[in-house]
């Protein structure tokens, strides 16, 4: 068994939903962000970009942070989260992440990644209060994020783990059924629901919830269907509340689909082999990204760019050159960009062209990936080797890039499966599996 046969479609563990409520978060981000904007002048679209491409460059110096202060998971330090961590992975037919402890008294455990090796982060102020039990069900709920894809996107949302009310408004209503999802596969793989309900109540309650009586808790939740108002505060936040998670699981572990899956990953668990990569080997044509792929992504990336160059901060630098504010040339600017459109279009392409290459330099020498190309699942990598080019091997990509993209030489080469500075940067865009 594979991670990915986890959700294959008549047996998936996703909750009901959940990609329509990802794409009407996608669709509908625009409308929210701008009522929101009206609330809360501070939040624009550009803004809200900004913070996504922000989340990219943070999760891609993440792992150099988490070396430095936290302490890294293996045989000689604390192996018994080592060897849990490994035995949940084999058994749900996936590589093992990194793990770390760091002190966080907010965010329990947490999985972040936009691709391998992703890292598991747990709080060393909830750690000491959970049993085996709820903490191989809170490690295996992580497991399941990363399987079913939501570490490549809620890694950007919020690279930390930690709620950021912004994207909660955007993003909260795939974000609380991507938990629930996650819940399931705890379930699945710790040794009961017990263990589950009080993995929840302690990352809930902290140390109290020990204390807490699940039974009279969940007698709470019956007063959301006297006043469905109550439910509004959950609306407008990026988890859902316990009450709720509780009741999921509690029906979910009678389910036929919860029942057959535990039995199938009983006995995966019985034979659990940790997975190990293939060797390293030179990029085939075949494994690079498609057209489709390559087109999808570069359109993404320039929306993005689009976006962020039309924050106030133009208006506000047009407004200051304007009519007697500065010297005659000013004015012949001025008046050019008034009367002649097509000069100031042209201008802004050119900006928009120019960005892209350094937006994309940078983005792809820190982690490999632009914006665009995680949504598509894509990567730059060595064509020796599938490893992460450096970063000067990166910028020579784009230097090259840039100036075939004056000449015929890209129009050609976007067609082709392996462009022409990738052949003369020694790197490819890959796709897939192998793009993480």
């Amino acid at each position: 068994m594979v991670a990915t046969d986890l959700f294959v479609r008549g047996r998936s563990l996703r909750v009901p939903g959940e990609r329509r409520a990802l794409w009407t978060c996608v669709i509908a981000a625009p409308t929210v962000i701008a009522i929101a904007g009206l609330i809360f002048p501070g939040i624009s679209l550009s803004e809200f970009v900004l913070l996504i491409a922000a989340g990219l460059v943070f999760v891609s110096i993440a792992r150099g942070k988490l070396l430095g202060s936290s302490i890294r998971i293996e045989g000689r330090q604390l192996p018994e989260i080592a060897e849990l961590t490994t035995s949940i992975a084999a058994q749900l037919g996936m590589a093992a992440p990194q793990v770390f402890v760091r002190d966080d008294p907010f965010v329990p455990i947490a999985a972040v990644g936009i691709g391998e090796p992703y890292s598991l982060i747990i709080s060393s102020q909830y750690f000491e209060h959970l049993r085996r039990g709820e903490l191989r069900f809170l490690i295996a709920r992580e497991l399941g994020h990363i399987a079913a894809g939501h570490t490549r996107l809620t890694s950007l949302l919020s690279a930390s783990g930690r709620e950021n009310p912004v994207v909660a408004l955007v993003f909260g209503a795939w974000l609380r059924k991507t938990e629930f999802t996650a819940d399931r596969v705890g379930l699945l793989c710790c040794d009961g629901l017990d263990d589950a309900l009080g993995a929840i109540a302690i990352t809930t309650f902290h140390a109290i919830g020990r204390r807490v009586d699940l039974d009279v808790l969940a007698e709470q939740r019956a007063e959301f269907d006297s006043d469905p108002s109550l439910r509004i505060g959950e609306w407008i936040a990026g988890a859902p509340y316990a009450t709720n998670r509780l009741d999921a699981l509690r029906k979910f572990s009678t389910d036929p689909v919860a029942l057959g899956w535990r039995e199938a990953l009983a006995g995966s668990g019985a034979n659990a082999v940790a997975i190990v990569d293939d060797p390293a080997h030179r990029v085939e044509r075949t494994e690079c990204a498609s057209v489709v792929r390559r087109i999808c992504a570069t359109c993404i990336d320039l929306a993005v760019i689009a976006a962020v160059l039309n924050i106030p901060v133009v208006a506000t630098v047009s407004r200051d050159l304007g009519p007697g504010k500065g010297h005659d040339s000013t004015h012949v600017v001025n008046l050019m960009l008034a009367y002649l459109p097509a000069i100031k279009i042209a201008t802004k392409s050119f900006l928009i062209f120019f960005a892209f290459f350094i937006y994309s330099g940078l983005l792809v020498a820190l982690g490999g990936q632009t914006l665009g190309m995680t949504v598509m699942d894509v990567r730059v990598v060595r064509a020796t080797d599938f490893g992460k080019p450096g970063i000067l091997q990166s910028m020579w990509r784009y230097f090259v890039a840039f100036w075939s993209a004056m000449t015929t030489v890209a129009l050609v080469g976007f067609f082709m499966r392996i462009h022409p500075h990738d052949r003369l940067s020694g790197t490819r865009l890959v796709g897939g599996r192998k793009a993480s």
